[in-house]
């Protein structure tokens, strides 16, 4: 396995909520008129979060992983679902799956697990799959948030408890240490004027090396691939307006094929 996918597969236990993103909840509102006639690509579907709320109401569901344990496991979940699919593969080549989408999905910033040139090749794999007035959505790390807050947020549920704090305070410590490095590591002048940079990313224990990149950049990128964007929205499910400039960790888009 490459290394990101292995630490996907390690990690399948983590993956436990089923709630959608408030961009998710948006989008799936724009389809309702519409849903029990959509054909849905899922990739990088994990446990199956989002094939909890979608497969039940779209026509045909296909879900797709690369990591093993995860396929299995949004298997599992789904197997009392009628049309319902869920593949072992990978996004950058989408050829074996059969018909084309109303609408694909690329959730959780999965794209980014990528290297560069194998985004570019998702991209151009996903215009071939997607039906000519359908949507797709995926959601990035945004260039943004970068260099890295060193300081670690505590956990809503517990940070009243005393016991959690003290432990919060070690790992804090431990925490920041290895952000100043990462941060120290940065040639941000550079990633900028590219528009992108790879890095280690706080998910995963750092051990995900993440793609992170800039919101106008990300749409002359989905230009060049044949897409158009329908809208860019922010982790809280606001419009964003281009330039951005906040410190929002990741964003959505929303785009669709390019009329020619």
């Amino acid at each position: 396995m490459e290394p990101n996918q292995q630490v996907f597969d390690e990690d399948v236990s983590v993956f436990t909520d089923m709630a959608l993103m408030p961009a998710e909840r948006i989008t799936l509102r724009r389809l309702a008129p519409r849903i029990n006639e959509i054909e849905m690509l899922d990739l990088g579907v994990g446990t199956g979060r989002t094939s909890w709320t979608f497969a039940p109401l779209v026509k045909r569901y296909v879900g797709l992983d690369y990591s093993p344990r995860m396929a299995e496991a949004a298997r599992k979940r789904l197997e009392n679902e009628p049309n319902v699919e869920v593949l072992l593969g990978d996004a950058r080549d989408l050829t074996s799956i059969e018909g084309d989408f109303d609408f694909i999905l690329f959730s959780f910033n999965a794209i980014d697990a990528a290297s560069p040139e194998g985004r570019l090749e998702i991209l151009d794999q996903v215009h071939a799959k997607l039906k000519p007035r359908g949507l797709f959505q995926f959601s990035t790390h945004n260039l943004g948030t970068l260099p890295f807050d060193t300081r670690r947020p505590l956990s809503p549920r517990f940070g009243n408890m005393r016991a959690y704090r003290l432990y919060a305070l070690g790992a804090g410590i431990r925490y920041a240490q290895r952000i100043r490095k990462i941060n120290r590591s940065l040639d941000l002048t550079a990633a900028r004027q590219r528009g992108w940079v790879v890095i280690p990313s706080m998910s995963h224990n750092f051990r995900i090396q993440d793609y992170y990149i800039d919101p106008q950049f990300q749409v002359e990128q989905l230009h060049e691939h044949g897409f158009d964007l329908v809208a860019m929205l922010d982790q809280n499910g606001r419009k964003v307006t281009l330039p951005h400039s906040s410190r929002d960790p990741w964003f959505d888009c929303l785009c669709t094929p390019t009329v020619t």
